[in-house]
């Protein structure tokens, strides 16, 4: 595999198990809009040092630019990212302390 694509497999990899889980945390309004819980979702990583990363990653304007275009979004378009992320999501045991895999599996 090219040096190229080793790094950007990193950087997925990397992005997906930081801020994979970020679809657990959006919520539909009565009105059809989706919001994101921003507290729900930091305090939800179960390590320590990835919670205090995202305190501070979460108030980057990639991180911003990134949530808006999922809370503005109508269909459910799914990119790498996004096929990734719900693998790793598919990935985590039933007995995570989050109960991550049992809340995916609710949503169909």
């Amino acid at each position: 595999m090219p040096l190229n694509s080793l790094v950007s497999e990193a950087f997925v990899q990397f992005f997906v198990e930081i801020v994979g889980h970020y679809s657990l945390h959006m919520n539909v309004t009565e009105k059809g809009e989706r919001v994101f819980q921003r507290e729900l979702f930091r305090k939800s990583h179960s390590s320590r040092s990835v919670r205090h990363f995202l305190h501070f990653f979460m108030e980057t304007q990639m991180f911003a630019g990134f949530i808006q275009d999922r809370e503005l979004r109508k269909n459910v378009v799914k990119g790498l990212f996004e096929a990734r992320a719900l693998e790793y999501l598919e990935s985590i045991p039933e007995t995570e302390p989050t109960g991550m895999n049992r809340i995916l599996r609710s949503l169909g």
